[in-house]
């Protein structure tokens, strides 16, 4: 959690300081509101009066936050690189390993949401 905070920060900073495409903007505001996401299900969980605390309950949520971190590295390494005034070809793997892991988010919010049904 700590790691994923620092990270974060850090790829806020980069945006600010770099400056921001509407690509950029998109993919920070769907890192934020996945994050969202999964950090209430990790709570509602934890409470386990609106998620059911099982092991299939436990496994989503925390593919949820591996798959989160997979993206927000991948964007600060993209950051990074424009910061940095990486080659084109460069920004271009990065970015599409950005949007390689974007494109991972919404199956497995998903995946989170449907644990609220599961409640019995």
């Amino acid at each position: 959690m700590k790691r994923f905070t620092i990270l974060a920060s850090l790829a806020l900073a980069l945006l600010a300081v770099v400056g921001c495409t509407n690509w950029e903007r998109t993919a920070y505001q769907t890192l934020a509101a996945s994050k969202a996401t999964i950090n209430q299900a990790q709570a509602d969980y934890e409470v386990g009066t609106s998620i059911p605390h099982n092991a299939a309950a436990y496994k989503a949520i925390n593919t949820a936050k591996d798959v989160q971190t997979v993206a927000v590295n991948a964007l600060v390494t993209y950051e990074s690189l424009k910061a940095n005034n990486g080659t084109t070809d460069a920004l271009a793997k990065a970015q599409a390993d950005v949007a390689t892991a974007l494109g991972q988010l919404p199956t497995i919010i998903q995946s989170v949401k449907a644990l609220y049904t599961e409640v019995k």
